[in-house]
This record gives structure tokens, sequence and C-alpha cells, in this order.
């Protein structure tokens, strides 16, 4: 059955050594959030307007100013002002998970304009978005996507493959200076009206009325939820429909040019291909029939696959097709075997395999492939040997090019940019993320190429990378530290203009000299994320898997204004 979690608290919150938490952190992952045994969404920010002041807070500070009469101040203590002299300090991750692990996060809403949550039955290593009719650059709230997934249950004939369709995510946070702007004046306001009136209930009560308005104004994003007519609510809904699938899911991928084709990489040691057709229009008739329900979760179809192959020595995580030759596929292994998938029509019906391709990681894993987004016979691999190979399939069994790209160390992930065709990253096993000019690999091999762009921000291996679909110079990773975080590598360091903003604003956190400053955005609030991608057809929603669940999320600096 699948199951949307309850809120994130968006209290304030003590650390569990009794100190604040004034770190800049964006979102929260409580133990208020474990216990949700009906299975009910609950979106993550819902009813929040600002989390920087609480009620309590503000009372306490009221109730000591008019202690000594009206307009009477205290002088601040010894502690007072030297909490007033510091700055607040960036936030890193640990260097390990057991490092801050009595920290509690707080969710902020004006971080993000959507942020919403979501899990099946069991966890997802892998997933993929479908390509959908409902228009390109979609900007306008509420959204709504496709996806598939693979699960990984404790048992391997309760694995499925998923597909699903999240509809109805409204905008759930601030996301804009303006609305934490107007916010803050509400307070300044309210605090003035309970000075100046004794702080009488009447006052209370009109304040209520403008924040309720103001609410009003963010296209019910924050609406009461109807359980006698969902359809009616803000809630979002989740509709799956699921086809039984031989073992836990490494990896899934659709077809670019048909996404009722997608292929599964079992951990039985298979490489699967499927017609996700009728459960695609199964689903779809779930959503029309049941659209009064918010989570709807079909029961699982049993489809024999298009193609089972069984060739590979042993399971692997490598699969990906060629959006430029449609049908075209290759599969990696861990033993470092690459077999490529060759349709042997135009209706993709079957395929010819040739396993061939097979001396490029010195007989260590294959750790991800990627197609050129420009060139039919052309893709790339990493691997376990620290290297990356760039092949063409008309000049096997050996890569065409062969760069060693980190020392010691596997090279988990690879994406392949598809807006500037020159660059590949690559996310490593100790954190570090590299970017690639593929016009400074020698194909001789004489000479190893630098990478024009490296960052060490993560703490932990790098598990996915994506290059947007939008932004040429954008990237998204995620990292077993519990971040997905956004780059953006057209931005340098302006110590000048740091300087002003640090003079101009005495509550600016001073920016490390090791932070980087192409680093946009840092989500959290969530365990061990295997997989992010941008959605290439919402601007700036990002989707992400993990051990705890499903996040859809839109920063507020990513993508266009809403």
């Amino acid at each position: 059955m699948p199951r949307l979690p309850s809120n994130f608290v968006s209290k304030k919150k003590k650390k569990k050594n009794g100190s604040d938490d004034d770190d800049d952190e964006k979102t929260t992952n409580s133990e208020d959030e474990e216990e949700d045994e009906d299975g009910g969404y609950t979106v993550v920010g819902e009813d929040v307007t600002d989390s920087s002041a609480s009620e309590e807070e503000e009372e306490e500070e009221d109730a000591m100013m008019m202690a000594g009469g009206e307009g009477a101040q205290q002088k601040p203590t010894k502690t007072q002002q030297q909490k007033q002299l510091e700055r607040p300090k960036v936030w890193r991750p640990p260097e390990n998970s057991q490092e801050g692990a009595s920290d509690e996060m707080e969710y902020d809403a004006t971080a993000y304009d959507c942020l919403h949550a979501f899990s099946h039955e069991w966890p997802s290593l892998s997933f993929d978005i479908l390509r959908d009719d409902m228009g390109d650059a979609r900007s306008k709230f509420p959204h709504a996507f496709f996806m598939v997934s693979g699960t990984q249950a404790d048992q391997a004939s309760k694995n499925a493959l998923s597909i699903s369709r999240v509809g109805r995510l409204k905008k759930t946070g601030g996301g804009t200076k303006t609305s934490s702007r107007n916010n803050n004046n509400n307070r300044e306001e309210k605090k003035k009206k309970k000075m100046n009136s004794n702080i009488d209930n009447n006052s209370d009560d009109s304040d209520e009325d403008d924040d309720s308005d103001e609410d009003d104004d963010s296209d019910s994003e924050t609406d009461d939820f109807d359980a006698s007519n969902p359809s009616k609510s803000g809630k979002p809904t989740l509709h799956v429909s699921s086809i039984s699938h031989p073992g836990g899911i490494n990896r899934v991928r659709l077809m670019p040019q048909n996404a009722a084709i997608c292929a599964t990489w079992s951990d039985s040691g298979h490489v699967l291909a499927w017609d996700i057709s009728t459960a695609f229009r199964s689903l779809q008739n779930s959503v029309e029939d049941q659209k009064n329900q918010n989570v709807v979760n079909e029961k699982k179809m049993k489809i024999a696959p298009k193609k089972v192959h069984s060739k590979h020595k042993e399971e692997g995580y490598a699969l990906d097709w060629s959006s430029v030759s449609a049908g075209r596929l290759a599969s990696g292994d861990n033993t470092g075997s690459i077999h490529v998938w060759e349709p042997t029509d135009a209706n993709v019906t079957d395929w010819n395999i040739d396993c061939g391709y097979a001396d490029g990681h010195d007989g260590k894993s294959v750790e991800d492939i990627q197609w050129s987004p420009s060139e039919a016979t052309v893709f790339a691999s990493c691997g376990g040997d620290g290297g990356i190979s760039v092949w063409d399939t008309r000049q096997k069994p050996k890569p065409a090019i062969r760069v060693k790209a980190a020392e010691n160390c596997d090279i988990n992930v690879m994406s392949w940019n598809r807006l500037a065709n020159c660059m590949i990253a690559t996310g490593l096993d100790d954190g570090g993320l590299k970017i690639w000019d593929l016009r400074h690999f020698d194909p001789k091999g004489k000479t190893n190429p630098k990478p024009v762009a490296q960052f060490t921000f993560h703490r932990g291996h790098v598990s996915s990378v994506d290059w947007s679909p939008f932004d040429s110079a954008m990237l998204l990773s995620a990292a077993s530290d519990n971040t997905v975080c956004v780059w953006d590598l057209a931005v340098e360091r302006d110590a000048e203009e740091e300087a002003q903003a640090m003079a101009e604003n005495e509550s600016n956190a001073e920016i490390p000299d090791d932070l980087p400053p192409q680093l946009m955005f840092v989500h959290q609030g969530i365990t061990d994320p295997k997989e992010a991608k941008f959605h290439s057809q919402i601007p700036g929603l990002i989707v992400s898997t993990a051990l705890d669940g499903f996040h859809a999320f839109k920063p507020f600096n990513v993508g266009p204004e809403t």
C-alpha cells in the first residue's frame, strides 16, 4: 500500500543538549513524522507561515517589555550581548552519519515553492519520470506528473515495478522574500497592537483574519482536508498501478522515444524489458474513476516481460537508453562487462544483444552508463577502476578513449549534459563531484585530462548526478550524507559583493572559504538518497528517492518565479 507521511514539524525545536538550533537548515525529519498508521497524505510544510519566531516567543518578549511599564526597556544581559554579536553559522553535512544525530532540523517554508513527500510499501533504489502530454515548461501550480519506480522488498516475490501518478501538487511554501517580509511586518504590527491595547482579544482575532486573508492569496495551497470529498480538498493525490517483478530492482529506465517500454536491472542478475502500457492504462482509469480518493493502489498485475536477458555473469546497476537511436540500450554489470541491445525492427519488438564490450574497466564493476545525446553510436561508462571510458559501437571491443578520472576511488555515477554535449559530470565514492570537458580527452591516452571543475562539499558517497534540462550550467547531486544539492556552475565568487552584504545585514552568515559559491541549494530531511532528477517538463521541480520514500520539491531559487 502506498503511503504519504505526516507533516514535518515547523515549530521551533531544541537540540537534545538543550541549546537552540539556529543553523540555517532547510527541512526537518522529526519523530512526530514516524507514526502514520492510517496512510493519509499530509503535505510537508502545510500551513506554515514563518519558522523564524513562534507565538510563545513573541508573547514572552511582550510580557518582558510591559513588565516595567509601557515603553520600558531592560538592559540586555552579557549572554544576550554576545548572542547579538554572533553571526549565524553556515550548516555543513556531518563527517559521518553519527555526528549531528542529536540535532533536529526545521523546515523553512520560504526556501521552497513546494515540498511534498510520499512513499510506497518498500523503498526504491531507482525511478524514472514519464514524459507526458500535459505540456512543456509548466510553471503554474498545481502540478502533476507520472513516474515509474522499482522496489527493494524483504522477499523477492514481493517486489514490483510501479507506475505512479502524483497529482495536485500545490504551492506549500512562501518561496519569496516578499512573503517573508510580509510575515515579519505582520508580527511587528501585532506587537504594536498588543502594546497599545493591553493585548485584548479583539486585536488577536483581527490579526488572525489578516493571516487567513494572506493564505487565501496563495491560491488555496493550504486548504483544509475534506475527508468526505478529497478531490475538492487541498491534498495531493497518489495513484499507483504495479507489475510483479522477479527480484529487487537495482535500476529502472524508460525508453525516451516510447515511455511504454521500460528496462530494469534485477538483483537476480537479469536485465528485463517491459511493455507497461497495460498498467499505464489501468492507472489512467483509476485516476478518472477514483478521483475522490487521495491514495489508490491498484491490484498488482502479472505481466510477462518482453525480453529477459540472462547472459550477464553478475548483477549490475549501469543501464541507459539512447535518446538518438530508438530502442538501443546498454547494460553494465559488476564484472566489468557491457552488453549493447540493438532492436530488430522499428517497433522495438525484440533485440539482438552484443556481449562483447569487456575491456573498459580492468574487470572492475561498471557503475554507470550514459549514451551520447547527439551521436547514435557513442556512449560513456564509469566504474570501480576510477576510470571513464568512451565507446563507439563501430570500434568494439575496446573503448575509443579511456582516461583515469579518480585515484583509488570508484566513480559511482555520471551524467552527460544534453544542452552542452561536451560536458560530463561524475560523482565519486569519496563524495567528490567532477566536471569534465570531453574536448580535453586524449584519444591516444598519453595524458589524463584535468576536470574543469570539482567540488568536495558532500561528506558521503555520491549516489546520483543529473544535469538540468533547462540550464546547461545547473547540476543536481545526491549523496549518502542525506543531502540533495543544486549547483550552478556559472556562478563565481564576488568578494566585494559578499563584503557589502555582510555590512548591510548583521544576520547574514559568514561564508567559509571552502564553501563553493556554485552551491545554490541544499535539501535535507531525507535518509540515504539514491537518485534525484530534474523534471524535464516542469522547470525547477526535483524528484528524489531515498530509504524513507520520495520527495517532490521546487526550491524558491531554481526555475521560474511562481
